[in-house]
């Protein structure tokens, strides 16, 4: 009898342990699916996030009018959108990453559309304090009789020993005579392409020398002033001009603070905020 309530404790022990290591194994287990689906969720959470924020992004940016037409409320709620994308930076390296390289259109500026062209960088560097008066004044030249800037890219190739970086704003030119009506006499489109070296500085800094800067005239539509077609293709060595008023081996810097493959923000010097969307 002895010995057969021995086997049975012995038995129920050995079941006992047994079962014990097996639902701690299975605890074990359940505990590791659940901190990786935890992981995954919390992934999914942060893609969610940054998608959300993005979207917002883009369309205050649309709603805006590209920033021209954003009043202090729209441009308050570009700035907290963006630096609240800027920490969410998926690429460490923006200038040295892959995704810099590419077309990129503007969506936003926090001055105007076209201090996307590192043209204008050189004159905000030249002028200082007084840069704003000439961006007024410009923006009023080109805005009369319904003139204005229209679509605005950057090309960037940093993938060669010389990189270069290409601004190309198409401009709608009108003439019209003051006093008599706001209706243009005639209106045509034309692009102001610049183009300069770019190279990385820093992780997140691209640098354009002002002495390698060019900018090209195209007339989109020759028939309208046929009496300016002469001025079709030439190109200005702007940077030769730039260099006699300043060191030509001066540089303007633009910033980039989010990169991802399908949005920029950057940042110039005098922390003028562009957002650009890519094209190509």
């Amino acid at each position: 009898m002895m010995s057969s309530s021995v086997g049975v404790i012995t038995h129920a022990l050995v079941r006992g342990t047994f079962f014990s290591a097996h639902h701690s194994r299975n605890g074990n287990k359940r505990r590791v699916r659940t901190q990786a689906t935890q992981v995954v969720e919390e992934d999914a959470r942060v893609s969610v996030s940054v998608q959300d924020v993005k979207r917002d992004l883009l369309a205050a940016a649309a709603a805006s009018g590209r920033g021209e037409a954003a009043s202090s409320t729209q441009k308050d709620e570009i700035s907290n959108l963006s630096s609240k994308l800027i920490p969410m930076n998926p690429t460490e390296s923006p200038v040295t990453s892959a995704y810099i390289n590419g077309t990129w259109e503007l969506v936003y500026s926090s001055s105007f559309a076209f201090r996307s062209s590192p043209f204008f960088w050189a004159v905000g560097k030249l002028l200082g304090p007084q840069a704003d008066f000439f961006y007024d004044a410009h923006d009023h030249q080109t805005g009369m009789f319904g003139g204005g800037c229209g679509r605005c890219v950057q090309k960037i190739n940093l993938t060669t020993e010389k990189g270069t970086l290409t601004s190309d704003c198409v401009v709608k030119a009108s003439v019209g005579i003051p006093l008599l009506g706001f209706a243009p006499l005639i209106s045509g489109f034309g692009s102001v392409i610049t183009k300069g070296e770019a190279r990385a500085v820093a992780p997140d800094t691209i640098s354009v020398p002002l002495g390698s800067l060019s900018t090209t005239v195209s007339q989109d539509d020759a028939s309208v002033l046929p009496a300016l077609n002469f001025l079709n293709g030439t190109t200005v060595p702007v940077g030769d001009v730039l260099s006699r008023i300043s060191d030509a081996s001066s540089e303007v810097f633009m910033r980039t603070m989010y990169l991802d493959d399908e949005l920029r923000i950057s940042e110039l010097e005098d922390a003028t905020l562009l957002i650009y969307r890519r094209v190509e």
